[in-house]
C-alpha cells in the first residue's frame, strides 16, 4: 500500500475548490477579476492603510474579501479548523503562521518562540500540512538579522 502523499498539482482545480460553495466560488472569481485591474490594486494598497489609521469602517470589508480568501485565521485554533476542513477534501496546506514578538522586548520574543513551537508541534501531526513558514522577525531582533545577512554575504566572515 502506498502511503506517500499525492503530489501537489495546481492543475486539479476540481479538487482544490471542491470544499467551496457556489457562492464562495463566485465571490472568489469576483475578487480575483478585480485584482486583475492594476490601477484598482494600487489605489487599494495605498488607501487602505490610511483608511484604517483614520478609523474608517473598512475592516469588515477587508475581512469579508481579501482576508477570508487568503487567511485561515488569526489564531492556531481558527487556522486548525480551516486546515482540517481542507484535509477532508485532500487539499494540502502551507501553514503560514506569523507571530510578532520583538515589540515587547525579550518577553515578546519568548512568547513568539513558544507559539512557534506550538505551531510546529501541531503541524507535525497533520498529514495535509507538508510545509510551514516561520516569521523569523518574531523571535530575533531585526538588527541581528541584518548582521547575519551581512555575514552570509561576505562568505560567513563577521559582519
Amino acid at each position: 500500500m502506498n502511503t506517500e502523499p499525492a503530489p501537489v498539482s495546481f492543475e486539479n482545480t476540481a479538487n482544490a475548490f471542491e470544499y467551496k460553495s457556489d457562492k464562495e466560488l463566485k465571490k472568489a472569481a469576483f475578487l480575483f477579476s478585480s485584482m486583475g485591474y492594476s490601477s484598482l490594486v494600487k489605489l487599494g494598497t495605498r488607501l487602505t492603510p490610511w483608511m484604517i489609521r483614520a478609523g474608517l469602517p473598512v475592516k469588515g470589508l477587508i475581512r469579508g474579501t481579501i482576508f477570508s480568501q487568503f487567511v485561515g485565521g488569526e489564531t492556531l485554533e481558527e487556522t486548525a479548523a480551516v486546515a482540517k476542513k481542507l484535509g477532508g477534501y485532500h487539499v494540502q496546506v502551507i501553514l503560514d503562521y506569523g507571530v510578532e514578538g520583538g515589540d515587547e522586548g525579550e518577553e515578546g520574543f519568548d512568547h513568539a518562540k513558544t507559539e512557534f513551537i506550538r505551531v510546529i508541534e501541531y503541524a507535525a501531526t497533520q498529514p495535509n500540512i507538508p510545509l510551514m513558514s516561520v516569521k523569523v522577525t518574531g523571535f530575533a531582533r531585526f538588527g541581528l538579522l541584518e548582521r547575519l545577512d551581512g555575514a552570509m554575504k561576505s562568505g560567513g566572515r563577521g559582519a
